[in-house]
């Protein structure tokens, strides 16, 4: 599948397939990151997806060794939140990070942003079979 990179910096790149209404994150941060600098990443990938309006994202973290601090954590909830209120997105693959700490932050986001329920996730560790998964129609998120 061709995905087109629509967004690129130190810590984040993003590709979207137009055709299939999907965008890829792949995130790259260092366990060393300033906070500040983490923020301003997130924010520039929740601007992407409001400007795309994914049905379907694929989010690889295998990468993504920063520690996300709890008020940041709460802090990306709150952003997402008010982001994702007039999204179309559907389902959400996540490619998991090895780094166990990073993870855990990252699942303590995922929990808070899924408290509307507005969308379907699941955890994987290859593309193969995330892409899999987010084409499965037996997997559509419950509305």
């Amino acid at each position: 599948m061709e995905f087109e990179e629509i967004y690129k910096d130190d810590y984040i790149t993003n590709f979207w397939n137009e055709r299939n209404e999907i965008l890829r994150s792949e995130w790259k941060t260092p366990i060393n990151m300033p906070e500040e600098v983490y923020r301003k990443t997130v924010l520039a990938h929740i601007e992407i997806t409001e400007k795309y309006a994914p049905t379907l994202m694929l989010v690889n973290t295998k990468n993504a060794y920063y520690n996300i601090e709890p008020e940041t954590q709460d802090w990306i909830n709150e952003k997402s939140e008010k982001a994702m209120k007039n999204q179309k997105l559907k389902k959400v693959a996540w490619i998991v990070s090895e780094d166990f700490l990073a993870q855990i932050s990252f699942d303590q986001i995922i929990d808070g942003a899924l408290q509307d329920d507005a969308f379907n996730i699941q955890y994987f560790t290859s593309d193969d079979e995330a892409m899999k998964w987010l084409f499965d129609t037996k997997n559509k998120v419950h509305t």
